[in-house]
């Protein structure tokens, strides 16, 4: 399905407190058995190469139907735990760590005690903090990118019917709106018929320079059979004043990821070797997704790699023309969230984003 000729129409690290846990109170807590728990672990990334100062970032939503009192993590065989700001959250962007390969262990408590226990291993390869080459790849958030901070809390969100899309669509968005796990996210809710698109979007800062991109979210489908195709885009207005497309969609027509690129006036989408379809994707559960992209100064947009609920997928398709010239201000920078229905009839969809978030970069 083309790109929409509407679409381009229309957490600051929080500071966390290392804490030695006490022989005591780790014995109490680990009286308990082990049962299902509930981290997401956004970085490192599993198996990946990374550089250090390392970033360290998961979320928690506690065990056994119960909300997490507190949410730390140790490094490899070390006693000290950092503690997150909140028990739901870990966000460090300066973590020191040596070459090497190490264990990152994530450890989350609720009043009856701990919940099993989650990890990741990466390996280290520059403990200098010196950023890959601009042609590499990074497999993680370096810890001098900007972030967006939270973006789900800002007032300026706007939603429109996609007339790229077939059929009509009418949307709303609320927040805070009330989930069963968060009090702090945002709502999205549309009718449509004939499988047509809405996209919210919102102009959130100014930066022409940044060449590397990581869209972060969370996202929550009250029924994910009603969802066709769930688009996240990144529009960044560069120095020459071209708009540049960081368009990215998990498509059920495809069952892939795809990419968006122009070709004269018009713009598309274009299948990726990495496998999606929001319709398979559990309903009434959130969904940890991560996007990284970078850009050429000529507007060429690659696609690096995806985190699905901490799985790992790194695309191979090469870089594809993602440009139009369209008279923005120049390091406008705007994020759309779209969602496109399933039946060729008439329902609703409704879904929540929560932490949306984009870090942003250029190598050093």
């Amino acid at each position: 399905m083309p790109v929409s000729c509407n679409l381009f129409c229309n957490l600051r690290p929080r500071k966390t407190t290392i804490l030695a846990l006490s022989l005591a109170f780790s014995a109490l807590a680990l009286s308990r058995p082990a049962s299902a728990s509930n981290v997401t672990i956004a970085s490192p990334v599993n198996g990946t190469l990374i550089t250090s100062p390392a970033w360290i970032r998961a979320h928690n939503v506690g065990c056994d139907s119960l909300a997490p009192t507190a949410f730390g993590y140790s490094i490899d065989n070390s006693p000290a735990i950092v503690v997150g700001v909140t028990p739901y959250d870990i966000d460090v962007t300066g973590q020191s760590l040596a070459a090497g390969t190490h264990t990152v262990y994530f450890k989350s408590w609720t009043t009856n005690g701990i919940c099993p226990v989650d990890s990741t291993t990466f390996t280290v390869t520059d403990s200098s903090g010196t950023a890959p080459a601009s042609d590499a790849a990074p497999s993680s958030v370096p810890s001098y990118a900007v972030s967006s901070g939270d973006l789900d809390g800002r007032s300026n969100w706007i939603g429109v019917h996609d007339g790229g899309t077939p059929g009509e669509s009418r949307g709303s968005t609320v927040y805070p709106a009330t989930t069963p796990s968060y009090d702090d996210a945002r709502k999205f809710y549309m009718t449509y018929s004939g499988r047509a698109g809405e996209r919210w979007s919102d102009n959130f800062g100014k930066d022409a320079k940044s060449t590397y991109f990581v869209f972060d979210t969370y996202v929550y489908f009250t029924d994910a059979s009603q969802v066709e195709n769930l688009e996240l885009d990144l529009n960044q207005v560069i120095s020459d004043g071209k708009t540049v497309i960081l368009g990215t969609q998990c498509s059920s027509v495809t069952g892939t990821w795809e990419a968006a690129y122009t070709s004269g006036p018009h713009d598309h989408w274009k299948s990726t070797n990495v496998k999606c379809n929001p319709r398979t994707w559990g309903s009434n559960q959130w969904h940890h997704i991560q996007i990284a992209m970078h850009r050429d100064n000529n507007g060429v947009v690659t696609h690096d790699w995806v985190n699905v609920d901490n799985v790992h997928d790194v695309f191979t398709t090469p870089g594809i023309e993602s440009a139009h010239s369209l008279g923005w201000a120049e390091g406008d920078m705007i994020v759309n969230y779209q969602i496109e229905g399933e039946n060729a009839g008439s329902g609703s969809v409704t879904s929540f984003i929560h932490k949306m978030t984009i870090f942003r970069w250029t190598p050093q």
